[in-house]
């Protein structure tokens, strides 16, 4: 079988790395993409290496016979270990080139047989770089040329402290209505938000703001539209315009183009040195082909017809006016057709479906929902759960030092078995919090005391030796030290503790709370293929000090247990959601052992 190894930092993977990959993947049998560790680097990389291994698996999941791990020291010797015959390297420029053969000729100097294999970028990716992204997305430029989109959502994130959802919906279907309810969530959560209203920017577009570029737009409506649609001062005129292109089709696509460049720019001026939840309210999402700005996350807003067009009449529209305006509008069943292309294109993003009025709290579900998806690495649920414990002190610092707590970066010291369990990753990290997480804001709803939970899930595996019986307790006790440092009540601390230790899964949950909570610690039971797959390699790394024989009986005897009991989660909600699969992958599991 030829095998290949193609290394790099992937600090974030780019368009560029991805069309490296897929093209060397169709000359060997296997490639693995190797992450490269560099201790003097740690704290410099934007992001760390679990969140970098997380990213690139998920850029390259598709490639089959594609592998994503991390490695230290000499790429030539890592290659000669594992039995890399060819180190494939990509080349954009001239300068490139000059690099790649002075690490080709000091590859060659090892004397270890390890060939070099070249790969030329196309054009369309040949400026791009790790680098290139971030100095765009730094000064709030679009990155979608660069990365995709998952790589834009969690750098928007980390690197301007900025989330961003879409919210549309046809003429009178609660858009508007909804982004002002998320904000007031917002609000309640700890969040700041912000209400990109497409129609008021349109509106100061056509209005007030003297910038030459949107003096230049608003002659250029005049010019298409008639002089008509114009004030004296050379504002314009919506009345007149509004009747001229809301039932015409094509005169409203004309709009459209002349007001799409001034509108994303205007957009992206009003966000600069912004941070926060940006609710990008619009209603030609779909139709501008705008879903990528908000990375495909988007809250469809639908309305019954007839509320639909009371709604309309109450604001003064005849029933002549509403018919001709619903017709000029792509329906709800369109403009979602659309936005599953573009996810489907693009590999992410998520629609959400709201009905209004809203029923059973779907308002709050949803914002849950949004939540979960958008908050790549959970620095905005953090932060927000922060604010509504009362701690003052610097978020993102004391974020950082939990993050290394958790992704436990490698010591200098370290020997051999150590590196090779922490750079190949192992399952108790902090992208396991991230998905407890992601499953509690799911039934955040359903839960009595949500920032219990959410504390207890932030620091169940905060303390993790693969070896040890007191996990658990440990866990707990580091809590208990950085909340009470924090100045919370002692009988918060104490229930924190408590569910902390629920997590060992020695007894039964007495509080639907505790019930919830340990089966969101044990739902990668019941997740899909590839994901349980994912962690059951995870789990084997994490007991590298075992050997094969001791490692499997030990681990059917846990599996064993959960496959045993009478169900295999606690709660209704988690037992319809993921026993079968769970069942599956449990069994499948067992006989690989």
């Amino acid at each position: 079988m030829k095998q290949a190894l193609y290394a790099g930092s992937f600090d974030p993977i780019t368009h560029g790395h991805k069309d490296i990959t897929e093209r060397a993947a169709k000359h060997f049998d296997k490639v693995t993409v190797g992450i490269g560790v560099n201790p003097d680097k740690e704290g410099r990389y934007l992001f760390s290496l679990q969140e970098r291994l997380h990213l690139t698996r998920e850029v390259l999941k598709d490639i089959l016979n594609v592998d994503v791990l991390a490695f230290r020291g000499m790429l030539s010797d890592f290659a000669y270990e594992n039995k890399y015959p060819v180190v494939v390297r990509g080349i954009r420029n001239g300068k490139d080139f000059e690099m790649e053969q002075e690490l080709q000729w000091a590859i060659e100097r090892q004397k270890l047989g390890i060939e070099t294999f070249f790969l030329n970028a196309k054009q369309s990716v040949s400026d791009v770089s790790s680098s290139a992204v971030k100095s765009v997305l730094k000064e709030q430029g679009d990155i979608k040329p660069y990365a995709p989109l998952i790589i834009k959502q969690a750098m928007e994130g980390r690197l301007l402290g900025q989330y961003i959802a879409g919210v549309t919906g046809s003429v009178g279907s609660g858009k508007s209505f909804t982004t002002d309810t998320f904000m007031k969530l917002c609000e309640k959560n700890g969040i700041t938000g912000h209400n990109l209203d497409l129609d008021k920017i349109g509106h100061e577009i056509q209005g007030p703001l003297q910038e030459p570029i949107y003096q230049e737009t608003r002659q250029r409506i005049i010019q298409t539209f008639g002089d008509d649609v114009a004030n004296e001062d050379g504002t314009i005129n919506r009345e007149n315009l509004g009747p001229k292109v809301f039932g015409d089709a094509k005169k409203l696509e004309e709009l459209n183009a002349i007001m799409h460049d001034p509108m994303r720019v205007r957009t992206r001026r009003l966000m600069y040195n912004q941070k926060g939840l940006f609710f990008y309210n619009a209603a030609l999402i779909a139709e501008n082909n705008a879903s990528n700005i908000v990375n495909n996350n988007i809250v469809l807003v639908n309305v019954d017809p007839a509320i639909q067009a009371k709604r309309l009449e109450e604001r003064g529209a005849s029933p002549e006016d509403v018919t001709r305006r619903l017709k000029s509008q792509f329906t709800t069943e369109y403009k979602k057709s659309l936005l599953l292309e573009s996810i489907k294109k693009d590999e992410h993003g998520l629609i959400i479906d709201l009905q209004t009025p809203y029923i059973n709290q779907s308002e709050k579900i949803a914002f849950n929902a949004l939540l979960a998806q958008i908050d790549t690495f959970g620095e905005l649920r953090f932060s927000g759960l922060l604010n509504r414990l009362g701690v003052k002190e610097n978020h993102a610092k004391l974020f950082a030092e939990l993050r290394n707590m958790y992704d436990r970066p490698i010591s200098p010291d370290a020997n051999r078995d150590e590196i090779t369990q922490k750079i190949k990753g192992n399952y108790h990290k902090r992208l396991h919090i991230i998905d407890s997480s992601n499953e509690f804001y799911k039934i955040r709803h359903l839960i009595k005391n949500p920032d219990i939970i959410e504390c207890a899930i932030l620091f169940h595996d905060i303390i993790y030796d693969p070896t040890s019986k007191t996990n658990e307790e440990d866990s707990a006790n580091f809590a208990e030290n950085i909340l009470i440092k924090r100045g919370l009540p002692k009988d918060f601390i104490e229930e924190v503790k408590r569910y902390i230790l629920l997590t060992k899964h020695d007894k039964i949950p007495d509080t639907e709370d505790g019930k919830y909570l340990v089966d969101i610690d044990t739902s990668i039971l019941g997740r899909e293929r590839k994901k349980y797959e994912q962690y059951a390699k995870d789990i084997r790394r994490e007991y590298y000090m075992y050997s094969d024989n001791k490692y499997n009986a030990g681990r059917k005897n846990v599996l064993k247990f959960f496959l045993e009991k009478e169900n295999i989660f606690q709660t209704e909600h988690f037992q319809n959601k993921y026993k079968d699969q769970a069942k599956t992958n449990i069994e499948q599991e067992i006989s690989s052992l």
